[in-house]
């Protein structure tokens, strides 16, 4: 989409009942709805079609607007925040970008704002992929996960505390539609050097590093970490995807001397990439080691390849499979 659109374009491209759900209000949209900015007894809160676009009318208040003023009333901002926010929802890239978000190199690419997920943006990704709440909070907490809103739909994203390089997927469960030349898509990735793996400079303060494989791993990592109580000596690491086989030299530095134990998804592509890895670690000085994935068995009866569907292993194969009793160094 065009970093050109007005904010009248911008704001006949919303609509109001999907801001709604997105915005986790209270209640449903409809002609004659109670308010989902201030309690009432009886309802006099309108959404409705006008001209092509959708507009909303506090009948009590006389507050009113299109859906601009819908999330500005929603989220307690001003004008501008509020286009920002409906920018990012629309995956419409920012005319100015923060000189704080995106290095001088970089200025050219635009990267959405990742925010802490509300109960239940959290509890529907936990249905989605077995990740555990407290894991995820975890994550936020350091700054590498979190949600945003992109092309019209909530997102999960992983990202470096650099915000260099970003992954966000559908919160859904969903692909992205083919857009341009672009094809139909599990997740975007946006930024620069997928050689620099997420997470490698907080992991200078451990001796032990956890390499992971893709985003759903990365996040997964966070529930072993704290169910062997493992948070402050193992720092987990990850590079977006088994096609980026090259590590930064710079951040093979950093883990000379390092235990390294690696997690390779149970694939062709995964196997490969780890051996051009654990290749590449162990020149840099690093003990490298691989854990096993093999025989994971999902509580629905399918065949789990990766970290991430240990969250979700049958109870009689976890019984059975010791070795997903610790799965970390």
């Amino acid at each position: 989409m065009s970093a050109d659109l007005s904010a009248g374009e911008i704001a006949g491209r919303l609509d109001i009942h999907q801001l709604w759900r997105v915005l986790s209000l209270s209640g449903n949209p409809g002609k004659c709805v109670c308010s989902p900015f201030r309690p009432e007894k009886k309802p006099s809160f309108s959404v409705y079609e006008d001209g092509g676009r959708w507009r909303w009318r506090d009948h009590s208040s006389g507050d009113h607007g299109d859906g601009l003023d819908f999330i500005r009333m929603a989220k307690g901002c001003d004008a501008a925040e509020a286009l920002r926010w409906a920018r990012d929802f629309l995956g419409i890239p920012s005319r100015r970008r923060d000189s704080d978000a995106v290095s001088t190199e970089n200025k050219k690419r635009w990267m959405p704002e990742l925010r802490p997920g509300s109960v239940a943006e959290l509890n529907r990704l936990c249905e989605l992929r077995g990740f555990g709440l407290d894991g995820m909070r975890l994550a936020e907490r350091r700054g590498l996960f979190g949600f945003c809103e992109f092309a019209a739909t909530t997102c999960w994203g992983v990202r470096d505390k650099r915000k260099k390089l970003m992954e966000f997927r559908r919160l859904d469960g969903r692909f992205f539609d083919a857009y341009k030349s672009l094809p139909e898509r599990k997740s975007h990735c946006i930024g620069s050097g997928k050689s620099w793996p997420l997470g490698i400079e907080e992991a200078a303060g451990c001796s032990k590093v956890a390499w992971l494989e893709g985003a759903a791993d990365f996040i997964a990592v966070f529930n072993f970490l704290l169910a062997e109580g493992k948070e402050d000596s193992v720092a987990p690491v990850a590079m977006l995807g088994a096609a980026n086989h090259r590590i930064a030299d710079e951040a093979l530095q950093m883990l000379a001397g390092k235990m390294v134990v690696l997690y390779p998804h149970v694939d062709d592509a995964g196997q490969t990439a780890a051996r051009d890895w654990a290749r590449q670690l162990h020149t840099a000085g690093a003990r490298v080691k691989a854990f096993d994935l093999s025989g994971i068995v999902k509580a629905d009866g399918t065949l789990g390849k990766d970290l991430a569907d240990v969250c979700k292993i049958s109870p009689d194969v976890f019984e059975r499979e010791r070795k997903f009793w610790e799965v970390l160094p």
